[in-house]
């Protein structure tokens, strides 16, 4: 009781912090994550280490240790973010690229799919989109109580839908489509083995998941893809945003997670170290003998 009070009032204290001071106490955990070489550095220096065999070590540990920064003002910033209204979030925004991909999408009346990677500020993609469109959202509850309600609460603040990660949630998000509703879904989650197709990232044998294929596949919904830059020195957001070809809709599903994990690469190349190298993405592989992160 008493640790479930302490943590909802760091996290209301947390929502009144702008990005100055959310961004400040990550830098200042940033050290303490890095000196201990925590599980999720060791991690990030793993994945960046198969997928760029080509950089130097400096790089590589140079990049895992922004990687690590980087996830932690994702972390602190986000209740600060969910607090913020529909004005505040748009004052956030320094730039949008493509803006009115989204509204044309719209106006083909067959729902929309956004492709939100774990990279940047997803939790910010979340809320943007959510602003613009009415949108549901698969969420698998956190086994923090107070947590949990506290990111249920936020992701919900700008209007979305959040669903289960079953079979009963895919329903929904059907039924959202088939209503021109809106859809978020992050690409580059990693299914249990055998649920997915095996695909590549970076040219490292991954499983995918082919949710995006198999609710599109139909009526060929357009695909936007969402990326949130986290900017320098505090001042807000660039939002990146893509429509996917609708050739991608002709593919069968190996070549479809291929072509979408090509495109996680494209949006991951316009900032390296915002990435989530430290989430554990080469795992649940069918075929693969070696287990990286022993």
């Amino acid at each position: 009781m008493i640790i479930s009070t302490f943590q909802k009032l760091c996290l209301f204290l947390l929502s009144l912090c702008g990005l100055r001071i959310t961004h400040g106490i990550a830098n200042i955990l940033f050290i303490l994550f890095f000196l201990t070489k925590s599980k999720k550095y060791r991690v990030a220096y793993k994945n960046l280490k198969l997928c760029f065999p080509e950089k130097t070590e400096y790089w590589i540990e140079k990049t895992a240790r922004e990687s690590i920064r980087e996830y932690l003002k994702s972390i602190f910033e986000s209740p600060y973010l969910y607090r913020s209204s529909k004005k505040k979030i748009r004052t956030l925004i320094k730039n949008i690229h493509n803006e009115d991909i989204i509204k044309n999408c719209i106006d083909k009346n067959k729902g929309i799919i956004f492709m939100t990677p774990h990279h940047g500020s997803w939790e910010f993609s979340g809320l943007y989109v959510a602003s613009k469109i009415k949108t549901f959202h698969m969420f698998k509850p956190l086994r923090n109580k107070a947590l949990n309600d506290f990111v249920f609460k936020g992701r919900e603040s700008q209007g979305a839908t959040l669903v289960e990660t079953d079979n009963i949630g895919v329903k929904k998000l059907l039924k959202a489509l088939k209503s021109s509703n809106g859809i978020g879904i992050l690409p580059d989650h990693t299914p249990k083995i055998n649920q997915g197709v095996m695909s590549s990232f970076y040219g490292i044998p991954v499983n995918t998941a082919t949710l995006i294929y198999k609710l599109g596949k139909k009526n060929r919904v357009p695909i936007i893809y969402v990326f949130s830059e986290r900017l320098a020195n505090r001042k807000g957001f660039d939002i990146h945003l893509g429509v996917i070809e609708d050739d991608f809709y002709n593919l069968d599903e190996k070549t479809s997670a291929d072509y979408l994990n090509k495109k996680i690469e494209y949006l991951v190349n316009k900032n390296i170290p915002q990435y989530l190298w430290s989430y554990e993405r080469f795992r649940n592989r069918s075929g693969v003998e070696e287990s990286i992160y022993n």
